[in-house]
C-alpha cells in the first residue's frame, strides 16, 4: 500500500465523523457526550467491525444502552463468541442487515439524542420546569426549618444508602380526596380472571389493598404541591384550577394458552360422551366450552400514567426491579405538577393569543372606519367647496340679469326668482351653526376621536387565518 493511502474502514469513518482523528482523545469530564447520527447501514458496519462495547465507550453510554437502540431500528449485532472467532483468525458469520418498510427508522440517532424542540410548546416547557423547581425549593426550606441544623448536616454527609422496596402500611383512612375511589375500588366486583376495573383503574384483586396505600400517600404528596385528586366516571383527575391532568393506573398481565386441569378434561369427555350418544339416536346437543381460551396472569406490577400530552415530559412511572411505585411518589408528583404547569402555560398563551387576535381585529377595524371617515371628510369638503363655486356664480348671474328685468320675459324672471331663492339656500347651508350641526351630525371631527389608535395604523393580515 502507498505511503499516506488512507484505508477505507467504518471505524476510521467513524472516528473521522466524530472529529476525533485516528486517535481519539481520553475521556474528560468537561467534554459533552456524542451525538452522532448515522443511517442504519453505517451503524451496521460499525457494530460489525468494532466490539460493541468500545463503541459505546467512545459514545459516553452503556454497551446495553447501544444494543437497545440498535434492536429499536432492527440493527443485528455480534452474538457471543463472534470477536473471539475473529481474534483466533476463525471465519464468524455475519447475520445479514434486512431491509424494512418503515422510513422513519432508516436515520439512526446515537448518544443522548433529543428531538427539537417545537418552537410553539418551548415556552409552556421553560414555564413547566420553573414551576417545579420553584415548588421544589420550597418543600426544602419548609424541611429545613421543621429540622435541626445538626441532623440535615449528619443526614447530607452520611453515605447514601442503596435504594430498597418501599412498602405501605394498610391504609384504614384514606385520604379525603380518594375515599370515594377506595370506596368504588374495594366494592368492585372482580371479573372471572380476578380483574377490578373502575374509571381510571385496572388491577387484580390481590393489589387492591397496595393501591388504596399508595392513591393515600400520592394524595398527601399532592396535597405538598397544593394540587387537588378527585376520583368521577371520567376517570382519576389532578387539578389546579382551571387545569387538570388525568391519570390511569394499571396492572402488568400476561396472556397464556390454558391448559386444561383433570377435572376440565374429565368434563369435556362426559359432555363428548353424551353428545355420541344423543347423535346416535338421531338428536342433537350443542356444543359446550368448559375452560376458557386464555389465561391472563397478573404480575403485580403496578404502573402510573399521565393521560394529558406535555412536549418533552415523562408520562409513566412503573414498578421496577430494584424500585416500586412507592419510591416514587414524589417524582410521580412533580410530573404531575409539570403536566398542570405545562396546560397552565399552553392555556394562557392561548387566552393571550385570543386577545391579542380580538385586539388586532379591533385596530383593524378602526382603521376601516377611518378610511370610510376620511372620504366622508373628504366628501363634504368638496360640497362644501361646490356650494361656495355655486354661490359665486349664481351671484354674478343674478347681478348681470338686473340689467335685462325690465325688458325680460316671465320665464325669464321666474328663472332669477329660481336662482335668488337657490342662492339663499346655498348661503343658508354655508352658515357657521348649521355647517357644524352638519359636522356633528355626521361625527367628522370628534373629540375626543373615539377612532383613535394609540400604535397607529394597523399592518396588512399576513395570510387568510392569521391576525
Amino acid at each position: 500500500m502507498a505511503s499516506g493511502a488512507r484505508t477505507a474502514h467504518p471505524l476510521l469513518d467513524f472516528e473521522q465523523r466524530c472529529d476525533w482523528g485516528v486517535a481519539p482523545p481520553a475521556k474528560s469530564p468537561a467534554n459533552p457526550k456524542m451525538q452522532r447520527t448515522f443511517t442504519r447501514q453505517e451503524l451496521y458496519d460499525l457494530v460489525w467491525s468494532t466490539p460493541i462495547v468500545t463503541l459505546a465507550e467512545r459514545f459516553e453510554m452503556s454497551d446495553r444502552g447501544l444494543a437497545k437502540i440498535c434492536a429499536r431500528y432492527q440493527i443485528p449485532v455480534p452474538g457471543r463468541g463472534y470477536w473471539a472467532k475473529i481474534e483466533a483468525g476463525q471465519s464468524a458469520p455475519k447475520t445479514p442487515l434486512w431491509k424494512i418498510d418503515n422510513p422513519t427508522l432508516e436515520t439512526v440517532h446515537v448518544g443522548a439524542y433529543k428531538p427539537p424542540v417545537n418552537p410553539y410548546v418551548a415556552f409552556a416547557i421553560e414555564a413547566a420546569a420553573g414551576t417545579v423547581k420553584k415548588s421544589k425549593e420550597e418543600r426544602q426550606k419548609t424541611r429545613a426549618i421543621t429540622e435541626q441544623a445538626t441532623k440535615a448536616s449528619e443526614r447530607e454527609a452520611a453515605p447514601r444508602a442503596p435504594k430498597e422496596q418501599i412498602v405501605f402500611e394498610p391504609v384504614r383512612r384514606p385520604h379525603n380526596s380518594v375515599s370515594g375511589l377506595v370506596a368504588a375500588l374495594r366494592s368492585a366486583d372482580p371479573n372471572q380472571h380476578g380483574e377490578i376495573s373502575v374509571p381510571g383503574v385496572k388491577v387484580h384483586k390481590n393489589s387492591r389493598s397496595r393501591l388504596i396505600s399508595i392513591l393515600h400517600h400520592l394524595a398527601l404528596a399532592l396535597d405538598q404541591r397544593e394540587i387537588m385528586l378527585s376520583h368521577s366516571d371520567k376517570g382519576i383527575k389532578t387539578e389546579i384550577s382551571p387545569d387538570d391532568v388525568r391519570l390511569e393506573i394499571v396492572e402488568e398481565r400476561r396472556r397464556e394458552k390454558h391448559i386444561p386441569t383433570p377435572t376440565e378434561q374429565k368434563k369435556r369427555e362426559e359432555h363428548d360422551r353424551r353428545r355420541e350418544i344423543a347423535s346416535r339416536r338421531g338428536q342433537w346437543l350443542p356444543y359446550e366450552s368448559f375452560w376458557p381460551e386464555y389465561d391472563y396472569i397478573y404480575s403485580g406490577k403496578l404502573s402510573l400514567e399521565i393521560q394529558n400530552w406535555a412536549d418533552g415530559a415523562r408520562k409513566r412511572w412503573k414498578d421496577g426491579k430494584h424500585q416500586n411505585l412507592e419510591a416514587l411518589l414524589d417524582p410521580i408528583a412533580d410530573g404531575i405538577l409539570f403536566h398542570l404547569a405545562f396546560e397552565k402555560a399552553r392555556r394562557e398563551e392561548r387566552e393571550a393569543e385570543e386577545r391579542r387576535r380580538k385586539h388586532m381585529a379591533h385596530r383593524r377595524e378602526l382603521h376601516k372606519k377611518r378610511q370610510d371617515r376620511e372620504a366622508s371628510r373628504l366628501n363634504f369638503l368638496h360640497q362644501l367647496g361646490e356650494y361656495q363655486k355655486e354661490a359665486a356664480d349664481l351671484r354674478t348671474t343674478i347681478a348681470k340679469a338686473a340689467a335685462f328685468l325690465p325688458q325680460a320675459s316671465s320665464e325669464y324672471l321666474r328663472m332669477i326668482e329660481w336662482a335668488e331663492r337657490r342662492l339663499a339656500h346655498i348661503e343658508a347651508q354655508n352658515q357657521l351653526d348649521v355647517l357644524t350641526s352638519s359636522l356633528r351630525e355626521q361625527n367628522l371631527f370628534p373629540e375626543p376621536d373615539d377612532l383613535y389608535d394609540s400604535e397607529g395604523d394597523p399592518p396588512p393580515p399576513r395570510n387568510s387565518w392569521s391576525y
